[in-house]
């Protein structure tokens, strides 16, 4: 066994590499490497849903107990086949990210059955709409509401000490999240929140416009129209008048707002945009100049609708007829309907309508991204990360003494080579080890951590009680998550360290001689430390990086944090080379094989 330092006391000499080196230096960089990926998503936001459960006792018969159990209904909608690829994926981001928003104690899930009993909905029921084209499927219906909470959570800050309550009603609980309680009888809040500004929001979800229009239809009075020419009357206990007169309390001091969203931007929207509705949602949503009512990926308001609508009818004023008479002339016998003009020539969804238009309206909102996933270790990965760490040693040592130059290139791509193979098998190694040790130590770290963490934010009097359970049922499973990669990717570095060790030193091995033991103890010995070291250091790296720029660059924690750890790793795999620890540790464990042998 050679390390390639001279002028050290006890030292070898020879190439100024090894194997074990480039072995030592790979494994730390890609323990580093997997040590500073995002927690698994789908894990995490599975535990959220457990603390999501009912926790009303005692919950008895099969439909209850299977809504009860919003873990396994989340389980359930991320595994269904029967859904189209662009629908599951779509399934699988909101489910993902609501479950994670629960633990990180953003929306409180017990104010009501309904959170658990839409999630139910979105695992069993099928993607179809209802028998009416006015009124939204179960699955439909539920996957507009849970998105809008996923939206709101994603583009808004809500108000500190506060929470998301989903689907509140009059006078339940909205207290546990940090809100005013709803006095409003029979009020209809889909969603319920405050913003950091201090202004209370209401929201009201659709899967169609079809089904906004219709409830929007069924909230006008049939007996007349208001004073004024053009007006509407709205009835006081119907769901828009409700949302009005919630909305008309709002004071300087408590500022309210209502909201509106149709999930679904390729439905015929026209019957929205009929002035009757339009009016009605004008007096709920007070200002029309506020872009409230969101579309599929954009949001308008009253305001630019009204517009909309009226552009459509001017366009109608000249074109209508000519359209129907041509189009009755090519259907004879066939009644028109006036539809088939707006859906024909000026498209019946926003984005077919501004075309015609030949404008846009309302300003997009940004689609919803697919929450970030880890990036699981691969022997392609770990090759890669490997060859990195192995190539940049040797670049390193070669540089400090003076040798670097064009022909020793060989030997940089010959010492990238076998990190790139130490790193494909640390990678291969994690994914089976880690997995394992998650199963036999895991559930116990993750229930101290919890214990712990549980004492910690007890104290805490901004977070509510919902958002202390979410604190420590995070930290419990970020603790069994990083404490089980950083077990998994030392016990498998000190494996590839030792393995590839033992290769170099076969021959005093086999005939048993003291200094090839030491070496392999000195080589398994480095490898530890480097691997911990590197992986602590890049938990760190990527925990302060996220804690100092938050989720606006999501990526920067985990390359910061592969980066830093990288160096860690390399720099004790090298400077246990140059300061003489590595050979101390070796003379050491040599003597002491010396004296057992003397004992025979």
């Amino acid at each position: 066994m050679t390390n390639g330092i001279s002028g050290i006391a006890g030292a070898n000499t020879g190439p100024p590499n090894t194997r074990s080196d480039d072995a030592i230096a790979a494994a730390g960089a890609e323990a580093a490497r997997i040590a500073a990926q995002p927690l698994d998503p789908q894990a995490r936001a599975i535990k959220g849903f457990r603390i999501a459960n009912s926790t009303s006792e005692p919950v008895s018969g099969t439909t209850a107990i299977a809504l009860a159990d919003a873990a396994a209904n989340a389980r359930t909608a991320l595994s269904r086949t029967d859904l189209s690829p662009e629908r599951a994926a779509q399934v699988k981001n909101v489910v993902e990210r609501l479950g994670n928003a629960v633990i990180d104690g953003k929306i409180e899930p017990h104010i009501n059955n309904q959170f658990r009993e839409h999630l139910r909905y979105l695992a069993v029921e099928p993607d179809i709409a209802a028998n009416s084209a006015k009124t939204d499927g179960n699955f439909r219906g539920a996957l507009a509401q849970l998105t809008r909470a996923v939206e709101v959570l994603d583009k808004v800050e809500l108000a500190r000490g506060t929470q998301l309550v989903y689907d509140a009603g009059a006078h339940q609980p909205a207290d546990r999240a940090g809100l005013p309680i709803l006095r409003v009888p029979d009020i209809d809040a889909d969603l319920y929140f405050m913003t950091k500004d201090g202004v209370l929001h209401i929201e009201s979800t659709k899967y169609g416009a079809n089904t906004l229009a219709s409830t929007i239809d069924k909230s006008l009075s049939k007996k007349g129209v208001a004073s004024e020419p053009g007006g509407i009357v709205v009835k006081p206990e119907s769901q828009l008048g409700r949302q009005t007169a919630w909305q008309t309390e709002s004071t300087s001091s408590s500022p309210r707002a209502v909201g509106y969203y149709v999930l679904d931007k390729h439905g015929d929207f026209t019957a929205l945009l009929e002035k009757k509705n339009l009016a009605a949602l004008e007096g709920a949503v007070c200002d029309p100049g506020t872009r409230n009512v969101v579309i599929g990926d954009r949001a308008y308001s009253v305001k630019e609708l009204k517009q909309m609508g009226a552009e459509a009818e001017a366009r109608a004023s000249t074109e209508y007829e000519p359209f129907k008479k041509a189009w009755e002339k090519a259907n004879p016998g066939e009644v028109f309907k006036p539809r088939t003009f707006y859906r024909e020539v000026l498209g019946s969804s926003p984005e077919a309508r501004m075309k015609a238009l030949g404008k846009n309206f309302g300003e997009p909102v940004g689609p919803l991204k697919a929450i970030a996933q880890p990036d699981l270790p691969s022997a392609r990965q770990g090759a890669a990360f490997g060859a990195l760490a192995a190539g940049g040693m040797t670049l390193l040592k070669l540089g400090l003494d003076g040798k670097l130059s064009f022909d020793k290139v060989g030997e940089v791509t010959r010492h990238s080579a076998t990190g790139a193979a130490a790193g494909a098998v640390m990678a291969r190694g994690e994914r089976l080890v880690t997995p394992l040790l998650d199963r036999a130590i895991g559930p116990a770290v993750e229930r101290s951590a919890t214990q712990i963490a549980a004492k910690v934010v007890a104290g805490d009097a901004i977070k509510t009680a919902s958002q202390k359970t979410a604190s420590a049922a995070a930290a419990g499973f970020a603790t069994r998550t990083l404490a089980t990669r950083a077990l998994g990717s030392t016990a498998v570095g000190v494996v590839v360290a030792a393995g590839v060790s033992a290769y170099e030193n076969r021959q005093g091995l086999a005939h048993g001689e003291s200094k090839a033991i030491g070496n392999v103890t000195a080589d398994a010995t480095v490898g530890a430390v480097s691997v911990a070291a590197g992986t602590a250091a890049s938990i760190g790296a990527a925990a302060a990086t996220g804690a100092l720029i938050g989720s606006s660059v999501p990526v920067a924690g985990t390359i910061v944090g592969a980066v830093v750890g990288l160096g860690v790793g390399v720099g004790i795999a090298y400077g246990a080379q140059i300061c003489g620890a590595r050979d101390a540790v070796a003379h050491t464990v040599s003597g002491w094989t010396d004296k057992v042998k003397g004992w025979f």
